[in-house]
């Protein structure tokens, strides 16, 4: 399965990752399910509420305000996007126990050091598992 994302997507979840090093950073990505691919057509910047390096959390009024707002134009919530500070993009015993809550969902995950992006990984749980989804970028 892909995750495709605008270019300009990406360029702003790059800026939201560097800006907030050293903390980890937090958003929404609206968008459509297609068969084989997961299409983001809106990135939404959240403001991680724990301030911390090694978990994040959104603040769950913009979270629905986000979901209900998509809703209404068509769009859907189909993923989420972090950071890691100074450590790889790889799926964490955190967020393998947030993935639980939230299954069928992309996780963008983007490894950062000061001043630049590292890379970017993207994951799908789904029925236990947790697969690695293609990104591509549009």
């Amino acid at each position: 399965m892909n995750l495709k994302l605008k270019r300009d997507g990406l360029k702003a979840i790059d800026g939201h990752v560097l800006k907030s090093f050293p903390r980890e950073c937090c958003g929404l990505l609206l968008g459509k399910f297609g068969e084989n691919v997961i299409e983001v057509e809106e990135v939404v910047g959240a403001d991680n509420v724990l301030g911390s390096p090694v978990a994040f959390e959104a603040d769950a009024e913009l979270v629905f305000k986000t979901i209900k707002r998509a809703e209404k134009s068509g769009l859907e919530l189909v993923g989420i996007y972090h950071s890691h500070p100074k450590i790889a993009a790889y799926v964490s015993a955190r967020d393998s126990e947030m993935m639980k809550l939230w299954q069928g969902f992309a996780w963008l995950i983007v490894s950062a050091a000061k001043e630049r992006v590292v890379e970017r990984k993207a994951y799908m749980p789904k029925d236990g598992e947790i697969g690695e989804l293609e990104i591509a970028v549009m």
